[in-house]
């Protein structure tokens, strides 16, 4: 029997935690509660790098190392240069749509998962579960930024494949993942599962050999699964003391950390009102992140 994996308490200071990423040698990611973006630098020097940006959500980098991030609040892509100052990207008078979420980058261009709606406190799970979600294509040079996928169950976690030629999405209420394929322009073809879930997927990472990293909550609990593509579960880390998986990336210097983002809240209104609390933890696995995921 394989040794139980070895987990670390790796930050602990925020209130709902979204959207690990490695960048530059350091950890990042953004509390949504809290308003803040954080950069945990290798010596543990932790540094609130945003406190302007309302309901931060989904990160990234331009190529000339501005950083994007969304806004769940006003649903608005912000970008932040060397100034520190965060300016509108690309907001909903431009997008039309609502609950701009996670993120994922390559080259020029950013993928976002939306909810495509408000969400309200107080709002019900078949409401918040509604099928008006979307993905944006945001190009970094131009700024312009337009639908790609319309239509599905609050789209949350979002990855390139390997080769850059794909992506895969989550489709939380849903319980799946699907993977497209991406064309000249961006536009995204070719729907398929990549893999049907005892769960519900929340943020996602994939790795060098092609399989998802997964934070999943349902009926028998939560945690992050590595799934193959046709959705064969490789491995199971349990989320414990109460809280549930949200988010994962892989990073490190060799690309073999997993950090893995826990909150615990009663309610959706946890997000909110400053009565959520969340925790990174880190362990180390055998397969590195895919490059530029």
């Amino acid at each position: 029997m394989a040794e139980p994996r070895q987990v670390e308490l790796f930050f602990d200071n925020a209130f709902f935690g979204e959207s690990p990423r490695w960048h530059q040698g350091a950890f990042w990611f953004s509390d949504i509660g809290g308003g803040k973006v954080w950069r945990i630098a290798s010596d543990g020097t932790a540094t609130a790098v945003l406190t302007s940006v309302e309901g931060p959500s989904g990160l990234g980098w331009t190529q000339d190392g501005d950083l994007l991030v969304t806004s769940l609040k006003d649903h608005t892509i912000y970008r932040m240069g060397p100034d520190g100052v965060a300016k509108a990207f690309c907001g909903p008078e431009q997008h039309g749509t609502s609950g701009t979420n996670d993120m994922a980058t390559r080259d020029s261009r950013s993928y976002v998962s939306c909810s495509g709606r408000v969400y309200q406190m107080g709002d019900t799970m078949e409401q918040i579960a509604a099928p008006v979600g979307k993905v944006l294509l945001l190009d970094h040079v131009t700024g312009a930024c337009r639908t790609v996928a319309d239509g599905y169950s609050m789209p949350n976690g979002i990855a390139f494949t390997p080769d850059g030629k794909g992506l895969v999405f989550s489709e939380l209420f849903a319980s799946r993942l699907l993977q497209f394929d991406i064309a000249a322009d961006g536009s995204l073809e070719n729907e398929r599962v990549f893999a049907s879930l005892n769960g519900m997927a929340d943020g996602i990472w994939m790795d060098a050999e092609s399989a998802v990293w997964a934070a999943l909550g349902g009926a028998t609990g939560s945690g992050w699964e590595r799934v193959a593509p046709g959705g064969e579960v490789l491995e199971s880390i349990p989320a414990t003391d109460g809280f549930h998986a949200v988010a994962c990336g892989l990073g490190g210097d060799d690309g073999r950390d997993l950090f893995m983002v826990a909150n615990k809240t009663e309610t959706p209104d946890d997000v909110w009102n400053g009565r959520g609390k969340s925790r990174v933890y880190r362990t180390r696995v055998d397969v590195p992140t895919a490059a530029n995921a």
